[in-house]
């Protein structure tokens, strides 16, 4: 199956958005928490802003050798009108636009949860796949090519493949759009998902696709960002360890 680019499609849509402000960068919540305070903060800067304010002033060039006989001619002094509260007028707006640009994130973080987990009963969709342990078959390195930067090894990590047997009900997609509900779930919660220490959909930037192996199936879970991919492959041997262990016990 086609990969499904989540981070890739979200970065593209938001790359002129306000710093900070990108789906990734944050939960739905903060991202809503951020927008809530630019709004005070922008209320506070229009409440200075006075429409009717007025400062005038004159402007003058000196003339330069300019001359009528020995007198020096006089230039024009034109009046300038100006609003000096003018600035917070302009700082209120820029606020705004920020918050608006925090809102439009957790929004895509939103549609993105609904989107990618409709249809999904409650269980599969609260609790990582990768939880049943009991089923996993192994984990192993994924490695890629370059990518055309000479010092970036040409066999380097891009994160893990973990293979499950195949249990009755289970098929490749079916279980592709359970693990694209969890991508999701995870980036609306900030990548932050203390209850599933194991899961290798919780990292930053991970994308995942889901094949047949004939006698089960493989995940193929990788990220661009070197960390995020070692990141992965520990939580992949962890997630074999315990299956090990579980499969010792039976």
């Amino acid at each position: 199956m086609t990969p499904r680019p989540l981070v890739l499609l979200l970065a593209a849509a938001f790359s002129c958005a306000t710093p900070g402000s990108g789906p990734h960068e944050m939960s739905g919540a903060k991202h809503e928490g951020a927008a809530q305070q630019l709004d005070t903060a922008a209320s506070a800067e229009a409440q200075l802003y006075e429409p009717s304010a007025q400062v005038t002033r004159q402007r003058c060039t000196p003339a330069v050798g300019a001359t009528r006989g020995a007198e020096l001619l006089s230039t024009a002094c034109w009046t300038s009108v100006s609003n000096p509260t003018d600035d917070h007028r302009r700082k209120a707006e820029q606020l705004r636009r920020q918050a608006a640009d925090h809102r439009a994130g957790a929004a895509a973080l939103r549609d993105a949860e609904a989107r990618n987990c409709v249809g999904l009963q409650p269980d599969d969709r609260d609790i990582s796949p990768f939880e049943h342990t009991e089923d996993i078959a192994g984990a192993a390195a994924l490695r890629g090519p370059a990518t055309g930067n000479a010092k970036v090894p040409s066999d380097r990590l891009v994160g893990a493949i973990i293979t499950f047997r195949a249990v009755p009900g289970l098929t490749a997609e079916w279980l592709q759009r359970v693990v694209d509900c969890h991508l999701a779930r995870n980036a609306s919660r900030g990548h932050l998902v203390p209850e599933m220490p194991d899961c290798p959909l919780v990292p930053n930037g991970a994308t995942a696709t889901v094949t047949s192996t004939g006698n089960g199936f493989a995940v193929s879970i990788r990220a661009n960002d070197a960390l995020a991919a070692e990141e992965i492959l520990r939580r992949a041997e962890r997630l074999a360890s315990q299956a090990r262990a579980a499969g010792s016990e039976r």
